[in-house]
């Protein structure tokens, strides 16, 4: 399989940075172009104009930690020949990864895994989980 294209789906933690760290050894393999996108997903604000002022502050400022995050993370990746791009997203973190990846034609979807159980995947909901169910390109999840 040709990986010209790698899109990980990056929030910081451990697991997250495991899935980059599996996607750098794949782009130095092929010589992919790998994407680190970081998800803001927080509710709407219905209502009173200030909530939804207070959110949109909130959105801000969630968008610039985790660009931070995703530099930072980008920067650690120095592999010849490896280019590394970020992007940062807004929505439901599955919906928006399989998008993009659909929409800008990756190869295939990088993401880490929490190791929950299933009753607390029920409960919460698993990004990995429904992104398998959801994303037209072939997923990855490194545990």
């Amino acid at each position: 399989m040709q990986m010209k294209r790698i899109l990980v789906g990056v929030d910081g933690s451990k697991e997250s940075r495991n899935a980059v760290q599996f996607a750098a050894q794949l782009g130095r393999e092929h010589g992919s172009r790998i994407t680190l996108a970081g998800v803001v997903d927080l509710p709407e604000a219905l209502g009173a104009p200030e909530l939804m002022a207070q959110v949109s502050q909130w959105q801000g400022e969630a968008a610039t930690r985790l660009k931070v995050v995703l530099n930072s993370i980008a920067a650690e990746i120095t592999i010849p020949g490896v280019v590394v791009d970020t992007q940062i997203l807004a929505g439901s973190p599955a919906e928006m990864l399989a998008d993009l990846a659909s929409r800008e034609g990756h190869d295939l979807v990088v993401v880490g895994h929490r190791g929950r159980g299933a009753l607390a995947r029920g409960l919460l909901g698993s990004v990995a989980d429904r992104l398998v169910q959801i994303c037209p390109k072939p997923v990855t999840v490194v545990r």
